[in-house]
């Protein structure tokens, strides 16, 4: 299941270029003709699955997660969908190769990925929320103490004295 649909795509791209990249006759698909276009379904699902295969490599999210998105997390999930759909479409059209704005297109899409994939970009799931943040684990120095550990006990004789943060 695509995780935005053609009117998502249309409401986040110039209906004109989407309507010349779809189109293989020469002549350009109409915005209304874009909502039914096969080549623009392929290309959304082609996205969608970019996006789940970049989240199951980053191990934070499973497809589950992203079917119950809401408010601005689902804006931008969508978002990225439509960028990925839309550099897949331009990639189809070889005559387009010299547009300095189809590298752009590339290099916006590869950066989602790449942010889903290393986890700076996440979204409004709690489970995940909570594992962002930072925290500090491990036995504390009054607690190496009170292991009354031989090394500890013969401090100065034989063993070296241990490392802390403390006494550096």
């Amino acid at each position: 299941m695509a995780y935005a649909t053609a009117a998502d795509l249309i409401l986040r791209k110039d209906s004109r270029t989407l309507g010349d990249l779809v189109s293989d006759a020469g002549t350009r698909v109409s915005e209304a003709g874009l909502a039914s276009d096969t080549k623009l379904a392929a290309a959304l699902d082609d996205a969608s699955g970019q996006v789940d295969a970049a989240l199951l490599r980053g191990g934070m999210y499973q497809p589950a997660d992203l079917t119950s998105l809401t408010g601005n997390s689902l804006a931008y999930l969508k978002r990225i969908t439509c960028d990925i759909a839309f550099w897949l479409l331009w990639e189809r059209r070889p005559a387009y190769d010299d547009n300095p704005r189809r590298d752009a297109a590339q290099e916006r899409a590869e950066e989602h990925l790449d942010n889903l994939r290393t986890g700076k970009a996440i979204f409004d799931v709690p489970a995940n929320i909570e594992a962002g943040k930072a925290e500090i684990t491990g036995p504390s120095r009054v607690a190496i103490q009170d292991l009354n550990l031989l090394a500890d006990r013969c401090r100065g004789s034989f063993y070296p004295m241990r490392e802390t943060p403390h006494n550096r």
